[in-house]
């Protein structure tokens, strides 16, 4: 009678065990990681490296600064607001990418934009979440204070200025 238990429980537990298996396989895969980018202009080969190599990380916020990057926008209006994406509930994001070609990999080529240096993309969007590359590897997000710090850093004598 015993025996009888003990199997009669280890088939009880086998049940939920294989209806979990069952569900677990059903259940969709994530979504695949990111790719990383193949660098194509200074700016994305000091971000690649920058994301291994903690010396590069100044040397990739000079870049992003004075460097230009393209800023996603919600239409092709002169002044219009730049474009945000939810990254978590009830925040949300501007999206700033490290090229044209980022941008309209991520966002299609019909996306509206502003091609500017990172210091004036950063500028319109002061006091907002930034996302770099979004869906991209490396990608970036700063906090508002984040960016305040990068504004604050001070212009490089070899920057042409911010460019609208």
């Amino acid at each position: 009678m015993r025996r009888r238990s003990f199997i009669a429980a280890a088939l009880v537990a086998a049940v939920p065990t294989a209806a979990l298996a069952q569900t677990q396989a059903a259940a969709p895969a994530p979504p695949p990681a990111p790719q990383p980018i193949q660098p194509q202009n200074a700016l994305e080969h000091a971000f690649v490296a920058a994301l291994t190599n903690a010396e590069m990380r100044p040397v990739f916020r000079r870049q992003l600064l004075d460097g230009h990057v393209a800023l996603a926008l919600t239409s092709p209006q002169a002044n219009a607001p730049p474009r945000e994406i939810a990254i978590r509930d009830g925040v949300s994001a501007g999206l700033v990418f490290t090229s044209v070609a980022r941008l309209e990999a991520v966002l299609g080529p019909e996306t509206p934009r502003a091609v500017l240096t990172g210091r004036a993309a950063l500028e319109r969007l002061r006091g907002k979440n930034v996302v770099i590359n979004a869906r991209l590897a490396p990608m970036l997000t700063l906090e508002p204070e984040d960016v305040a710090r990068y504004l604050a850093t001070s212009v490089s004598p070899n920057s042409a200025g911010p460019a609208q």
